[in-house]
C-alpha cells in the first residue's frame, strides 16, 4: 500500500515539474480568434468616449494586426495606476483600454483594471500606423 501511495505522489510532482518547465512563465492577453471587426473609439476619461469618436476596423489585415499585436502583449507585474486612456478597443467579446504612440503601446482588459500587458515595439509601431490612417480619414470626411 505504501508503495502504490509513494507512486502516487511521484506521478503527482512528476506532472507538477512538467507543466511548470513547459510554460514559458510569460502571461498574455487572451483575444479571440474569429473577428469580424474591431471597434475603435477615443475616450476622454476612463469612463467617457470622446462624441462622434467610434470607428471600425473590418479588413483582414486590419484584424489580425490587431489579434497579434494584444494576443503577443506581455503582462507587466506591479502596482497600476494609468493616466486615462486614449482608446477603448473592441475585440468581440473583449474590451481593452488603449495606450498608444509609434513607439510602445500598453493594454488593459476592462475586466481586470488592475493588470496591464505591454505591446512589442513593433506591435505598437503598425497599430499606431493604422489607427493614424484611419483617424485622418475620418477626420477628412468630418470637414
Amino acid at each position: 500500500m505504501k508503495r502504490i501511495h509513494h507512486f502516487s505522489l511521484s506521478f503527482i510532482i512528476l506532472c507538477l515539474l512538467l507543466v511548470a518547465c513547459t510554460s514559458d512563465g510569460i502571461e498574455k492577453a487572451t483575444i479571440p480568434e474569429a473577428l469580424e471587426k474591431v471597434m475603435i473609439y477615443e475616450m476622454e476619461s476612463f469612463s467617457e468616449v470622446k462624441e462622434d469618436s467610434a470607428f471600425e476596423l473590418s479588413t483582414s489585415k486590419e484584424i489580425k494586426a490587431f489579434q497579434e499585436a494584444f494576443s503577443s502583449a506581455v503582462k507587466q507585474s506591479g502596482i497600476v495606476n494609468m493616466v486615462d486612456p486614449q482608446y477603448k478597443v473592441e475585440l468581440g467579446k473583449e474590451i481593452y483600454f488603449l495606450w498608444l504612440n509609434e513607439g510602445s503601446g500598453t493594454i488593459m482588459n476592462t475586466k481586470d483594471t488592475h493588470t496591464i500587458y505591454t505591446l512589442s515595439p513593433e506591435s505598437a509601431k503598425q497599430i499606431y500606423d493604422l489607427l493614424m490612417v484611419k483617424i485622418r480619414l475620418v477626420e477628412s470626411l468630418i470637414q
